[in-house]
């Protein structure tokens, strides 16, 4: 039976709040025995406004909460999640909702601490984007400690929203992965010509100007290709001191073929119950049948195509 998992935001007085609390705390003084009575005291959150539950119907199964530390930073706090639940990725939709709901306040950046016992949770916060920082506040000279820090996804509009003359769609403003916005289907579409493959890690380091510049620039012409990879491959290793990773460029790419409806595009609209007619591949732009093309990956772009099939006027 599939499970049914909503996210509730409420605050740390709630009942069901608490209960998940005293369990995260019997745990804890468990695991860490006599070490507990130290960070013990630094876990109280009570009062804040700012907490989210995750239910399995009606049962509260994770939860966390996070708290002002100064004007920019909000810190994260009693992540937790029953024991029966566990590695069905219910951490990561607490933490997601509790960044996106700092960053919707103006706050910019999120820290935590957490165990150097405990790697699973180390290992979650790296992966969602955290990198280790010196001890904070009252976790200085604390060796048990592992504090991280994270700079939030921005609530305010992209660089690109607003942008003439260049095609950019409603749904990439929500085309995020791990609290980062991705690159626009522009430059992916230049990037894939000129033969670069760009991380989002790189990405994420050029300026609004540099990326700005990247959509804007021509890449058409044998000439204006070579100078769009000399472009990509310059910025990646100015801010990584690394070569950029190159991509086997396609010859023969799917959606510069007007006439045929690409088999995998079929089979995806198929999987969600719409079809894309000949004469309906024919309407589309270059970029949205690339678009397209892109979102039928079955990774976390996959939930964005419904979304694009509806933006581009394929279903209703």
């Amino acid at each position: 039976m599939k499970n049914n998992f909503t996210i509730k935001k409420t605050n740390t007085n709630h009942a069901d709040f608490r209960l998940l609390i005293s369990h995260l705390d019997n745990e804890l003084w468990n695991e860490l025995k006599e070490d507990q009575a130290t960070y013990d005291q630094y876990n109280k959150v009570p009062g804040l406004p700012t907490a989210v539950l995750v239910y399995e119907n009606e049962t509260a199964v994770a939860s966390g909460c996070f708290k002002k530390n100064d004007d920019h930073t909000v810190e994260i706090k009693r992540m937790f999640v029953e024991k029966e639940y566990r590695r069905k990725g219910l951490s990561k939709m607490v933490l997601e909702a509790l960044e996106k709901w700092a960053a919707s306040l103006g706050f910019q950046y999120a820290i935590l601490e957490t165990s150097i016992h405990f790697e699973a949770a180390k290992t979650l916060y790296q992966n969602a984007g955290y990198a280790i920082i010196p001890n904070y506040d009252q976790y200085i000279g604390l060796e048990e400690s592992v504090c991280m820090k994270k700079k939030l996804m921005s609530s305010q509009p992209s660089e690109f929203k607003q942008l003439g003359n260049i095609e950019y769609f409603d749904f990439e403003e929500d085309f995020i992965e791990d609290g980062i916005r991705c690159i626009p289907m522009i430059i992916r579409f230049k990037l894939d010509k000129a033969g670069i493959k760009l991380k989002l890690g790189e990405w994420v380091k050029f300026s609004s100007e540099e990326k700005i510049r990247l959509a804007f620039l021509e890449c058409n012409e044998e000439k204006e290709i070579k100078n769009y990879q000399e472009l990509a491959a310059s910025l990646v290793h100015h801010y990584t001191h690394k070569e950029a990773t190159e991509l086997l460029v396609d010859e023969n790419p799917a959606w510069e073929n007007k006439t045929m409806v690409p088999a995998e595009l079929l089979q995806k609209a198929m999987e969600a119950e719409n079809t894309i007619s000949k004469e309906q591949w024919q309407s589309l732009t270059i970029l949205q049948r690339f678009a397209l093309l892109k979102l039928c990956r079955s990774s976390h772009e996959n939930k964005n195509f419904p979304i694009a099939l509806k933006e581009f006027g394929l279903i209703r």
